[in-house]
């Protein structure tokens, strides 16, 4: 963790290195960022803009990237809501891929960032030294929770409990099992809808439109549901394949780093926490991989 962030949460209003586009999983944890960590290992500036309140149009219509465009440029929207995320930036209708026109420039070495040998974990309060201090109606939804959780062993909120085959993946009180959104489950429709066919097209449209000034590199990450991630030890065999991120993946090898490759290997090798027991994002190990997987893939040329 850094005492303060390496990179900036702003409006894009000056030249940077690199500019980020995208929802919690580029926003929610300034000072555990991934951000922080190339920032530091390659000395590039960041800017990290919310996709929540900025469209990635928006940043390639304004004059800074127009005038001073950055070295790369960094989509990221987590796998449950990729389809229709990126169908906001861009449809297919009567596209016709072309030839890229990009030579990008090599990113310095990663050796300054550090491998994973021991996982750091993210510490989270869950307890209140005021009671004053807890949001009563916030307390009351829980005892709620918790009494349909216990007389109907039904889970009532947006998470689902899955079992796990390995105890020791996480650091919880409860590490044979962990929380996961439903949304990890029911995003299967939605990708099925889209289509991997639609979803290439849109993704190589974008591409071209952000590396249109031949200085640009496109980057796409796609955060994996955590289900995802930790599929291989869950105890139920109908949510191990569920996932088509790793086909989506292997149709753009030069956009799209293998995220979900780096953060399975990852927790196969025994780190705890890489998810964050209790909530839907990395924790401090898991911003680490996310971090080397990136500036390595960076260092490979923007075509094969």
């Amino acid at each position: 963790m850094f005492d303060q962030p390496r990179y900036t949460q702003e409006d894009y209003t000056r030249k940077h290195d690199m500019v980020v586009v995208g929802d919690s999983f580029a926003m929610a944890m300034p000072l555990h960022q991934w951000q922080n960590q190339v920032a530091a290992a390659t000395g590039m500036s960041i800017v990290t803009v919310s996709s929540y309140t900025t469209t990635v149009q928006e940043i390639l219509q304004s004059s800074v990237f127009a005038l001073q465009p950055p070295r790369y440029f960094v989509l990221t929207y987590t796998e449950r809501h990729f389809p229709s995320q990126i169908g906001k930036d861009v449809q297919c209708d009567g596209f016709v891929p072309v030839l890229p026109i990009l030579r990008p420039v090599a990113a310095k070495p990663a050796s300054a960032l550090p491998t994973i040998d021991h996982p750091r974990i993210l510490h989270r309060q869950t307890h209140w030294s005021d009671w004053r201090d807890v949001k009563l109606a916030h307390a009351a939804k829980h005892v709620v929770y918790s009494v349909v959780r216990r007389a109907f062993d039904y889970e009532p909120t947006k998470a689902l409990i899955i079992g796990l085959s390995r105890p020791d993946l996480f650091s919880s009180a409860k590490p044979s099992s962990t929380l996961v959104f439903r949304g990890d489950v029911e995003k299967v429709a939605q990708w099925r809808e889209a289509g991997l066919d639609e979803l290439s097209c849109r993704i190589e449209k974008l591409r071209q439109r952000v590396e249109a000034n031949g200085h640009t590199r496109f980057i796409l990450l796609v955060p994996p549901d955590k289900l995802t991630a930790y599929s291989p030890w869950t105890t139920r065999r109908d949510l191990q394949s569920l996932s088509q991120l790793a086909e989506l993946s292997q149709r753009h090898p030069a956009v799209m780093p293998r995220l979900d490759q780096a953060l399975i290997s990852a927790i196969d090798r025994g780190h705890q926490d890489v998810y964050l027991p209790n909530n839907t994002h990395w924790g401090s190990s898991g911003h680490l991989v996310v971090a080397q997987t990136l500036i390595d893939f960076m260092k490979l040329p923007a075509r094969p």
